[in-house]
């Protein structure tokens, strides 16, 4: 499993930047990017990871990177499961060791800064920490517009990309 994170997340953790300019070629196992989030007020702190090319977002609780591992795998197989893509799990390559460099795309990195936005948003609404549903959050990222780059006004979405992945398999 590769983690791209930026480089306050790398510091936090403690972690060498290490760059890595190979981009995949397919969209499994692909590259996880990894970003921090934070509620208004910053009393709550979770890690946004957000897979490329699949574009499925995963939020997990806390600050530190190489921490979130475990919950990164457990939720990312929950929001799977939840949306009814179980028959992808495996492919994801979830169980194989993390392998951490810094972060090579400026548009993933680009649409992260958009979707933090959106998921702030739904972090500060809830009026207690303990109402924050991130499962809903994720749930709304599936649905977010991305650009395909291949045609001008041309959008897709997590879920879409997933769902024609899954009419390709036998």
């Amino acid at each position: 499993m590769i983690i791209r994170a930026t480089q306050q997340l790398m510091r936090l953790a403690g972690i060498p930047g290490v760059k890595n300019t190979d981009e995949p070629a397919l969209p499994f196992p692909g590259d996880w990017y990894a970003s921090q989030v934070t509620r208004f007020d910053g009393s709550f702190t979770a890690i946004h990871f957000l897979h490329n090319p699949t574009r499925i977002s995963v939020l997990v609780p806390g600050p530190f990177l190489d921490q979130s591992i475990a919950a990164l795998r457990e939720r990312a197989a929950a929001l799977l499961m939840r949306k009814g893509y179980g028959r992808l799990l495996f492919q994801y390559e979830l169980l194989s060791p993390p392998v951490f460099y810094a972060t090579n795309s400026r548009s993933i990195l680009a649409s992260m800064n958009q979707m933090r936005y959106e998921i702030d948003y739904h972090l500060s609404m809830p009026e207690t920490i303990g109402e924050i549903n991130l499962g809903r959050i994720e749930d709304i990222q599936l649905r977010y517009l991305f650009t395909t780059g291949k045609k001008a006004m041309d959008y897709t979405t997590a879920d879409r990309i997933l769902g024609e992945i899954m009419s390709k398999l036998p």
